[in-house]
């Protein structure tokens, strides 16, 4: 089965590049376009295509094997969701408000922002992933929760520039192999590797600054690997993660990550390259 994912890692990598033109031709022909950070308009919320091709390879999945492991159904569940609380936001959110102090600011105030709905929503799925994840312990399921939302923000955080977030995506996704392998649990990560040849695949256009992934992207990653984190760590390596996250959105609520990329050398060196 290990040779089924690697074939299909590969193969799902090709299709998604031939694809993602014709995804860009739909959007462009739409006129959903958007300033990026060069004031240049192109399309945003190709990252719909993520969740559409992993639904793909699951389908292939079944009818190769004729089964449907509750991993993958988890992995369905989190990109779908995660992709479609993203495309909202895409699609007809503002920018007068930022940060979950602004978008929960305005809830006090009784008026809902799609940046608020899309806080709301994404932690309500991430609490029902982490519910069947842990299905028998209250602390595991909080603590997860915590984590899967919380790095569905942070990349939604860090998709500010061509290709920085699928480049710290795949750094992160090095990581977690390289921790699962040394616990023995690399099985974990096998569902994960047909997302990331998608992703893999899309990767040249958005570091191209042909297109945007929006938060229909950067919230499948986000979340995706919040999933992998939630199911495959200990309790222990969770809680770390989590002070992790807390400490990265509390800088964030009062500093920019650009800036803190820009002034360190070696950051802006991985920020820039490829572009």
């Amino acid at each position: 089965m290990s040779t089924f994912y690697v074939i299909t890692f590969l193969l799902f990598l090709a299709a998604t590049y031939l694809a993602t033109p014709q995804f860009i031709s739909i959007f462009e022909e739409g006129k959903v376009l958007v300033k990026n950070y060069k004031r240049v308009l192109i399309p945003q919320g190709i990252g719909i295509i993520f969740p559409i091709f992993y639904l793909a390879w699951s389908a292939l999945f079944g009818l190769i094997f004729g089964k449907f492991p509750m991993d993958i159904f988890l992995i369905l569940l989190a990109v779908f969701s995660a992709s479609f609380i993203g495309f909202i936001d895409d699609m007809l959110g503002a920018r007068n408000v930022l940060g979950f102090k602004g978008h929960f600011g305005k809830l006090l105030q009784g008026k809902l922002t799609t940046g608020g709905l899309k806080a709301i929503s994404g932690l309500l799925a991430a609490f029902v992933i982490s519910a069947v994840i842990a299905p028998d312990a209250i602390f595991e399921v909080i603590l997860n929760t915590l984590v899967i939302a919380l790095f569905t923000n942070l990349f939604n955080l860090l998709d500010l520039r061509p290709g920085r977030s699928i480049k710290f995506f795949l750094i992160l996704f090095i990581v977690f192999l390289l921790g699962l392998a040394f616990g023995q649990k690399l099985s974990y990560a096998l569902p994960y590797l047909p997302l990331v040849g998608i992703i893999l695949g899309y990767f040249p256009y958005d570091l191209s600054a042909k297109c945007m992934m929006g938060d229909a992207g950067s919230n499948v990653i986000g979340m995706s690997m919040g999933v992998l984190a939630a199911s495959a760590f200990e309790v222990y390596t969770k809680i770390l993660i989590l002070i992790l996250l807390i400490a990265v959105h509390i800088y964030t609520e009062k500093y920019s990550l650009t800036d803190l990329i820009n002034k360190n050398r070696f950051l802006s060196f991985l920020d820039e390259l490829g572009r």
